[in-house]
């Protein structure tokens, strides 16, 4: 009795079913081709194995071609929906008539393929979707928080996804130079600029980043001093530098608390941004600010009556002066006959301005009590000085200020001024306001 070797075929030649058995053949090619034919490759054929003449249909010198696995299935291919697989495979009558003496084999021969076929097309579903779910876990974008205002704002500082696609949308037009000469391109620009956002925002490390965007440390760095340097360019250089906001416009957007100050043009003020102790000694004494205990940088800020900042210097050392940081910012060429300069008592610049220009400060005490007058003008000042000091707040949330790190120190200017014009695209601090009559007071 010789057994048919083709796998799930089990025909023999001891009942008479019609057909041959033959022999492999001696040919070593044609031989090694009937066994991946027959999908055994790494099977040896001894002079007693035989293949029955059920599976040449075509005759011996065709090989053989019909088997179980793709007999009535046309040679679907296995990435095929499994529905679509079964559509293509009825047992009728007529099939199990036509079937030959293998017909019985062949229907639980086809059962077992798509059962087969199926558990391939699981397996490879599944596959897929645990590498989305690694990717996911693995890289942080835009696309997992555009939908939620509440996070934007927390990972950007912005309110609204309209507000991030609207500096992309500027991105993708401005021609970036990146900073360490090469183009980052396994990130879109959009998440680019989301990781840029995230370090301005929230001072994240560049662990962190790297971990959340799966990138290295380099990518991270290369990223952020490219995009916060085109947002500066963007942004300031581009809208605000050198264009302080006319009395005359400001009165078109004037609080309450200012009516008793129609021609304040700007609010003066400093703010600090605290730095590393890793400067020279020489150094030092320049950056230790008397007023914060630790070495810091200075810069100037100015702010429209409506809370906007509308002016931001660049970064000086922290033991400069009130008055001579104003006199080198640049602020008082910009300013005209006419204009109200208010500011708290440091800034003792009255000799500098520009003629026509008045400033408006509290009073000294110099008797030993204010009178009524001196402690109505100081109240005055201070409610319209509490927004310039909630413009700074404000500025604050943008952690990386609380202390800029060492190795972005060279770039701070830009980190600054990036960050002021971030904070003006935010929701305005003041909402209520006046439009002043210029008639009133000539």
């Amino acid at each position: 009795m010789v057994q048919c070797c083709v796998p799930l075929c089990k025909n023999r030649n001891d009942v008479d079913k019609g057909f041959p058995f033959y022999r492999f053949p001696v040919d070593d090619k044609v031989s090694k081709k009937w066994l991946e034919l027959i999908r055994r490759d790494k099977f040896t054929p001894t002079t007693n194995t035989r293949i029955c003449g059920w599976h040449f249909p075509n005759g011996k010198e065709a090989g053989p071609t019909r088997f179980a696995w793709n007999e009535g299935k046309a040679f679907q291919s296995i990435g095929q929906p499994a529905k679509q697989l079964r559509t293509a495979l009825p047992v009728t009558e007529e099939d199990e008539a036509e079937a030959g003496p293998c017909h019985l084999e062949v229907h639980h021969v086809r059962t077992t393929e798509l059962l087969q076929i199926d558990n391939v097309k699981l397996k490879e579903d599944n596959l897929r979707l645990h590498t989305q779910l690694e990717n996911q876990k693995q890289t942080f974008s835009f696309d997992q928080i555009s939908s939620m205002p509440r996070k934007v704002f927390y990972y950007t500082g912005l309110p609204d996804a309209a507000t991030v696609f609207f500096l992309d949308a500027h991105l993708s037009k401005f021609p970036l130079k990146y900073n360490y000469d090469w183009t980052v391109q396994i990130m879109p620009l959009i998440d680019q600029l989301l990781l840029t956002l995230m370090k301005l925002r929230l001072n994240c490390g560049i662990e962190d980043l790297s971990t959340r965007f799966n990138c290295s440390r380099t990518t991270v760095t290369n990223i952020f001093l490219t995009i916060s340097s085109a947002l500066h360019d963007i942004l300031y250089v581009g809208m605000m530098e050198g264009n302080i906001p006319s009395r005359f416009k400001n009165q078109t957007s004037l609080p309450e608390c200012f009516l008793p100050f129609p021609n304040c043009r700007i609010v003066l003020d400093c703010t600090e941004v605290a730095i590393c102790n890793n400067e020279s000694l020489d150094n030092l004494s320049k950056l230790y600010s008397h007023y914060k205990g630790c070495t810091t940088l200075k810069a100037l800020v100015g702010v429209a009556p409506n809370g906007v900042m509308t002016f931001v210097s660049d970064l000086y050392g922290g033991s400069i002066s009130d008055k001579a940081i104003t006199a080198d910012s640049g602020v008082l060429e910009q300013l005209v006959p006419g204009d109200m300069v208010i500011a708290d008592k440091g800034f003792t610049i009255r000799n500098i301005l520009p003629e026509g220009v008045s400033l408006n400060i509290p009073t000294f005490l110099v008797d030993g009590q204010f009178t009524l007058q001196q402690v109505h003008h100081n109240r005055l000042i201070a409610r319209v000085r509490v927004h310039v000091e909630r413009s700074i707040q404000r500025l604050k949330t943008f952690r990386i200020l609380k202390e800029i790190p060492h190795q972005y120190q060279k770039h701070a200017n830009k980190i600054l001024k990036a960050c002021v014009c971030l904070m003006n695209l935010q929701t305005p601090i003041l909402r209520e306001v006046y439009t002043i009559d210029h008639t009133s007071y000539h």
